[in-house]
């Protein structure tokens, strides 16, 4: 009788973890980096954006369009197709990422304006959504689309400083250091970036180095 009522307790626990319908397979973005299924899903903050990045090259190489039916997020590869849709409405809308962010924590994926207006998200400017990913790039054009890591050792508003670092790294490592510029909110902000890695932990041990010299150091993906 005991082993029969823990076997008892040992499956209404196994039912009451894995048998509730529409929970999330998991919420970290991270767990996004490299989809391996079609069946993917996140959730979280969508916000759109596009009236200043309107003609103008995105992350991917793209030309910007906000009337193109496309979105940035921080790990997905380029080319990849998601539908979204809006928790609040239930409007849904499918796009292709080919940009990087959002960069406000909290947020997961930047839509365009065409795409943020066909769920209703732009009056209010924020909206949770699910993330579903329903293709990814073909291995045959996986080294075009592929994510890339890279280090950021400073991000500042003086671009002066920026270059300052620059020179300092150069002569500690032999990858490409490089100064990338964006405008956020009215202001323009010069990150120093070093080097671009096919692998994660060729990033990290890159990071350790630059950590052991004095530099705080994040990893991102472009």
């Amino acid at each position: 009788m005991i082993w029969v009522g823990f076997v008892t307790l040992i499956s209404l626990f196994t039912v009451g973890c894995f048998a509730f319908p529409g929970l999330p397979k998991w919420e970290s973005s991270r767990d996004f980096s490299r989809p391996q299924s079609t069946d993917t899903v996140q959730y979280g903050k969508a916000s759109w954006y596009g009236d200043k990045e309107h003609g103008n090259k995105s992350a991917s190489g793209e030309v910007f369009n906000r009337y193109a039916y496309t979105a940035a997020h921080k790990e997905l590869p380029f080319g990849t197709v998601v539908r979204v849709t809006s928790l609040e409405n239930g409007r849904q809308v499918k796009v292709k990422i080919n940009d990087r962010g959002p960069y406000i924590s909290g947020r997961v994926i930047d839509l365009s304006y065409a795409a943020a207006k066909s769920i209703g998200l732009l009056r209010s400017g924020v909206a949770e959504v699910r993330i579903e990913v329903l293709s990814t790039p073909s291995k045959r054009s996986e080294s075009f689309f592929v994510s890339l890591y890279t280090v950021q050792a400073g991000s500042f508003r003086s671009r002066g400083a920026a270059r300052e670092l620059q020179k300092r790294l150069s002569r500690v490592t032999e990858e490409e250091v490089r100064v990338e510029s964006f405008d956020f909110e009215g202001n323009t902000y010069h990150r120093v970036r070093v080097g671009r890695f096919r692998k994660r932990k060729d990033a990290e041990t890159l990071r350790v180095v630059l950590r052991k010299r004095g530099y705080p150091s994040k990893i991102y993906v472009e």
